[in-house]
């Protein structure tokens, strides 16, 4: 549903972009990221951050801007199981996996040269967390609603090509121990998002 409403969402915005004039941009971007759920991911990825990839669309209106874009984290582990408060590794594996959706209102400090830019807005989270030979009732597939701020640069490189790095911070307070194992409940960490580092190609005007 949240899905249909983006994809909604962004129809009904190109075409009322173009008809007022409005600057649309698309833009990549890798970035990098560490969880505030710290211990959980350890636990069951060895690591609590990793890479991340996506991308989006962003509308511009003099020095203000509107973006919605999409990211994907996936990572492979195991799965554990937690027993009078220990954690104990089970030989099966695990695939984590988050798909931040980020709505991002944001203004620009300038509008030529270096741009410092800064920003905020509502994110929805999508958590799986697969295993081997497991039931699909065994499995976790849920979204989570939270928010986040932002800041960075962008740097023209061509008269239709711009360059940026941004640091973000998001929090996703949730109900993280109703996963399949109980470890995030025993580490006591019930927020999915974290702090991002990414760099971007931005394509568009």
């Amino acid at each position: 549903m949240r899905r249909a409403s983006l994809v909604l969402l962004v129809l009904l915005l190109v075409p009322a972009a173009a008809s007022a004039q409005v600057s649309v941009r698309g833009f990549a971007d890798a970035g990098f990221m560490t969880f505030t759920a710290t211990d959980s991911f350890k636990a069951i990825l060895g690591k609590s951050s990793g890479p991340l990839y996506g991308g989006g669309i962003e509308f511009g209106e003099k020095q203000f801007f509107l973006s919605l874009g999409a990211r994907r984290f996936s990572r492979e582990g195991h799965r554990v199981f937690v027993f009078e408060n220990q954690v104990f590794t089970l030989n099966v594996k695990d695939r984590v996996t988050v798909t931040p959706v980020d709505v991002t209102f944001g203004f620009r400090f300038r509008s030529h040269g270096l741009v410092p830019f800064a920003g905020g807005g509502v994110s929805w989270s999508r958590f799986t967390e697969t295993s081997e030979h497991a039931e699909e009732t065994e499995n976790v597939h849920h979204t989570y609603t939270g928010g986040h701020v932002l800041g960075g640069a962008e740097v023209p490189l061509q008269r239709w090509l711009a360059a940026a790095v941004d640091a973000q911070w998001s929090a996703v307070p949730n109900d993280f121990d109703e996963s399949a194992t109980s470890v995030a409940k025993l580490y006591n960490e019930h927020d999915l998002g974290g702090f991002t580092v990414r760099a971007r190609i931005i394509i568009g005007r």
